[in-house]
């Protein structure tokens, strides 16, 4: 089924010269047995064994998307390493190579089977108190209007003792770690926590009244990701 993307997209990305060998290109090459043990460096490669999980958004190659500034979209098999920030992807040949990311505005991996979909994209003129925030490439969690829903994601292995939901095991395990935040209306990135306080406030005064009614009308529960999206919709209306 995903080979439906090999014969427009991976040879734009892998093969053309263009793209794989030229000094603006997208990917640089790599052997994916280096890449596989080079993952856990920093993040306990010596128990790798004995990890369980994957750094790996979806442990398998999965259809996405990607966007750059200068060729615009493009599809391919991906693999997004959550932990090191590294996308790669699959080459005709079956080897696999690291996409530049800094040629990148945006890329998509999506898991039919599963019913999921991941967009992941860059927001270089949001107004935020560290520069690095800029160059992040934030998960969408809802973006259709003034205002955004955006999580930073990464992925890092827990040793037993450091996680209470590892107590009674042995060995360790990769663990999602998110952090969400509000892009508001004049682009400043709000962090919040998925509450009703804190959503609340992050929205403002200005439409206070309205968005507490509408709340308690739609009886939306901000402990949900489709409740703020939902929330933010309303308030985009406004």
């Amino acid at each position: 089924m995903n080979r439906v993307f090999l014969p427009l997209v991976l040879v734009a990305l892998a093969c053309a010269p263009a793209l794989a060998q030229s000094r603006a290109g997208l990917t640089a090459p790599t052997n994916a047995d280096i890449i596989d043990s080079q993952l856990a460096k920093g993040k306990g490669s010596a128990a790798r064994s004995t990890t369980t999980g994957s750094p790996f958004l979806f442990a398998h190659w999965a259809s996405g998307q990607v966007v750059s500034t200068s060729l615009g979209p493009r599809r391919a098999l991906l693999k997004y390493d959550l932990a090191q920030n590294r996308l790669l992807v699959r080459r005709p040949a079956g080897d696999s190579a690291e996409v530049m990311l800094a040629q990148l505005t945006e890329f998509t991996l999506r898991d039919s089977a599963r019913g999921e979909q991941y967009t992941f994209r860059l927001y270089p003129n949001i107004r935020a108190p560290k520069p690095a925030l800029r160059a992040t490439f934030w998960d969408v969690r809802y973006d259709a209007g003034r205002t955004a829903l955006l999580r930073h994601r990464t992925r890092a292995v827990f040793h037993r003792g450091n996680s209470p939901s590892l107590a009674g095991t042995t060995g360790a395990a990769w663990h999602d770690m998110s952090a969400y935040y509000l892009k508001l209306p004049d682009n400043t990135l709000a962090p919040v926590r998925l509450s009703g306080r804190s959503v609340l406030e992050a929205l403002g005064p200005t439409h206070a009244p309205a968005l507490q009614a509408y709340v308690a009308q739609q009886r939306l529960k901000l402990t949900d990701e489709a409740d703020v999206a939902k929330l933010l919709a309303y308030y985009d209306s406004l």
